[in-house]
């Protein structure tokens, strides 16, 4: 009978190796475990981006009105359905390549009514991004903006489905709602000015306002 080579063995007229693997075909193994890995994290990001969200309809006029708001209305360039306080004036829009930012002001000035909508860079398309890291995001883009900004307070809610939290930047304070779906994310908000005391019933309308606003989900 022919020796075999060491590490070798016959199992009913087939030649068998009986050692592991050798050393560099270990990584490829590795590589397709993580691979895997990613291939399950993009689905299960996918599933959730497109599960956790779902359109509401807006407020009926009627109601509106007896909360004291407008009737609601589209607003295309912030992607959502507005019902500002009765006879608040909505500032210019401001707006960039990668967000757009509508406010309403209450007629003393110090309370306002507010709805930004940004993207997201396009990986957020493919990968359900973080509320936490959208967050993040945001406070460095108050800071920019206003020379100063810190969060105050962050709480996950899924009836929202978002993050409630508090910021404060420059003049103002602001009591938020930040929704993200794929790329798109908007910030909803009642806002006041720091240095002045709390005007309690525009702060209720404005935060009326924000609870009722209906964002445009993409398709």
């Amino acid at each position: 009978m022919i020796e075999l080579p060491s590490g070798w063995r016959r199992l009913e007229g087939i030649l068998l190796l009986d050692r592991p693997l050798a050393a560099y075909h270990r990584p490829m193994l590795d590589l397709r475990s993580m691979l895997g890995r990613v291939v399950l994290l993009v689905a299960v990001g996918v599933l959730v981006s497109c599960r956790s969200h779902r359109p509401v309809p807006p407020v009926e006029p009627a109601l509106a009105k007896s909360l004291g708001l407008q009737p609601p209305r589209e607003i295309e360039a912030v992607d959502a359905i507005a019902t500002p306080p009765q006879d608040w004036p909505a500032e210019p829009l401001k707006s960039s390549e990668k967000h757009a930012h509508q406010v309403w002001l209450s007629p003393t000035g110090d309370t306002a009514y507010g709805i930004i909508h940004f993207t997201l860079p396009g990986i957020a398309a493919i990968i359900s991004v973080p509320n936490d890291w959208v967050l993040d995001g945001y406070i460095r883009e108050m800071k920019k903006d206003q020379g100063d900004a810190r969060l105050i307070s962050k709480q996950r809610d899924r009836e929202l489905p978002g993050t409630r939290f508090i910021a404060e930047g420059g003049l103002y304070r602001t009591f938020n709602n930040l929704i993200v779906s794929g790329k798109h994310g908007w910030v909803i908000y009642a806002g006041i000015l720091r240095a002045k005391p709390v005007n309690d019933e525009e702060f209720k309308l404005a935060e009326e306002a924000r609870e009722q606003t209906q964002i445009k989900m993409p398709e």
